[in-house]
């Protein structure tokens, strides 16, 4: 008994949809393949900068409880108490709707006004001037 024959337009309809379906399924597959690459560049590039901003925010906040040993004027005492804050509330989770570039700014303009307040006294004890060559990264996307 032989097979009912198909339609010339059947065979080609298989053809095109074959061909169809490879292309889907290699365009997923590489999809998959490129995210997963560029989620692991993007972790490693994330990571590395967390680090370095954690060392920068680290040092600040090492500076400001040193300074909150030593007699200071009420306006020092209050800009120390500011900055610590803004570090110590400085987002530590992955929460989409944390505004860390701003975060990062306002703890950074905070901290260059208490240099500027320190730096104006001439008493024994106060914040050593920073190396006039630190550079800062800009975290903006």
């Amino acid at each position: 008994m032989t097979s009912p024959s198909r339609d010339i337009n059947d065979l080609f309809d298989d053809i095109v949809l074959t061909e169809e379906k490879e292309a889907r399924l290699g365009y997923e597959e590489g999809l998959k393949d490129g995210q997963e690459q560029g989620n692991e560049e993007g972790y490693k590039l994330g990571y590395a900068q967390g680090v370095s901003l954690g060392e920068e925010l680290g040092k600040i906040l090492g500076q400001v409880v040193a300074q909150q040993q030593l007699k200071h004027t009420d306006k020092v005492r209050r800009s120390l108490e500011q900055l610590r804050s803004l570090i110590e509330e400085f987002p530590r989770t992955n929460d989409p709707q944390a505004d860390i570039v701003g975060a990062v700014q306002d703890i950074r303009s905070s901290h260059r006004r208490l240099r500027a307040l320190l730096g104006s006294k001439k008493t024994p004890g106060a914040a050593p001037s920073e190396p006039p060559a630190v550079e800062h990264k800009d975290y903006s996307f």
